[in-house]
């Protein structure tokens, strides 16, 4: 029983000995295969650290070239901006000087009679083809806003320069043969109400005469310090009313210092006094009569502006530049000088 009890013991130990060397085999086993797994990893993490510093490389020398394509592009840029000053600088410089020789070939006026006149002899004008171009700019109107860029390059530029120059009230009428025979504009008395423009065999002068022949109830005040004119025509042919305005002004005063001031404001006082005695005899024309097309202002600027604010609103008012001194000139040449026309020979 010994031998047997023995025996089984000495099996047992044997068993338990192979069963702890199987597991310290195992083990090593799996740490082996775990360090290679590690290393695998390594070898991966390298490879991807390596690609990722190739891609930063590649895109830190595409971020270099881009700065450099960039102050390249910023260098042609200020080249090309300098460039253009320059040129722009050049050709300001070219325009005002060829603007400072531009001059209109004739200035004239042309009273209502030789208007018409005028008019007849332009309507005598043919051209075998569309040569003759006629054009109604009114007031602040240009060739450039109305007419095709086709059509407006057969107008020379310094004639459209000489045309954008004329700072007329009323608008201008441009006559313009292609082939330089006639080439002018006319400042009419009396407003243009609307842009139009014809290109045909002969010129268009209906409109103008039209506006021209017109029945008008025209007011006009020639105001100056001291004396001025209200006159009233129902059509624009001979005044129905007339007034002369008179009071005492002081002449300007030469001298400076305090005399001076206090001469200025009596000065001052009378010229204020006198605008009183033309409203006061305006009130009474515009009672008689309400329905007026046109109110025509010519004479002292500082007169002008005191008036005009003083005129009713729904009036519509024409300032012009005029030298009548109304006690030299009678009231039917005031009514012809403020209606002529300016004819302006491009």
């Amino acid at each position: 029983m010994n031998d047997k009890k023995a025996k089984k013991e000495t099996s047992e130990i044997t068993k338990k000995g192979l069963g702890t060397l199987i597991g310290k085999i195992s083990g090593k086993e799996q740490l082996e295969l775990e360090i290679a797994r590690l290393k695998s990893q390594i070898v991966r993490l390298e490879l991807d650290l390596q690609s990722a510093k190739s891609q930063l490389e590649k895109k830190e020398a595409l971020a270099r070239q881009a700065v450099a394509d960039r102050q390249e592009a910023e260098a042609l840029l200020n080249q090309e901006r300098i460039r253009t000053q320059t040129l722009s600088h050049e050709l300001e410089t070219l325009r005002s000087e060829s603007e400072g020789k531009l001059k209109f070939r004739g200035i004239e006026t042309l009273s209502p009679q030789a208007v018409q006149a005028y008019l007849s002899r332009l309507k005598s004008f043919h051209a075998p083809a569309d040569d003759l171009l006629t054009v109604y700019l009114p007031s602040g109107t240009r060739l450039s806003e109305i007419m095709s860029e086709k059509i407006l390059e057969r107008v020379e530029e310094g004639n459209r320069t000489l045309l954008d120059r004329l700072e007329s009230e009323t608008g201008v009428v441009l006559f313009y043969d292609f082939h330089r025979m006639i080439c002018e504009a006319i400042a009419p008395p009396l407003p243009i109400a609307s842009p139009t423009w014809q290109l045909g065999d002969n010129f268009e002068v209906a409109l103008l005469e039209e506006s021209l022949s017109k029945d008008y109830r025209i007011l006009i005040l020639i105001l100056h310090a001291g004396e001025s004119f209200i006159g009233f025509t129902p059509d624009a042919r001979v005044f129905d009313i007339r007034e002369l305005i008179r009071s005492s002004v002081k002449e300007k005063h030469s001298k400076g210092g305090f005399s001076q001031r206090r001469f200025e404001r009596l000065r001052e006082e009378d010229i204020a006094h006198h605008v009183d005695k033309v409203v006061e005899a305006l009130d009474r024309v515009l009672e008689e009569n309400r329905s007026i097309d046109f109110v025509i202002l010519s004479g002292d600027f500082q007169l002008i502006g005191e008036i005009r604010k003083r005129l009713p609103l729904n009036l519509e008012v024409i300032e012009k530049p005029s030298d009548i001194r109304v006690e030299k000139t009678g009231g039917e040449e005031i009514l012809r000088t403020v209606l002529s026309s300016r004819r302006y020979l491009l």
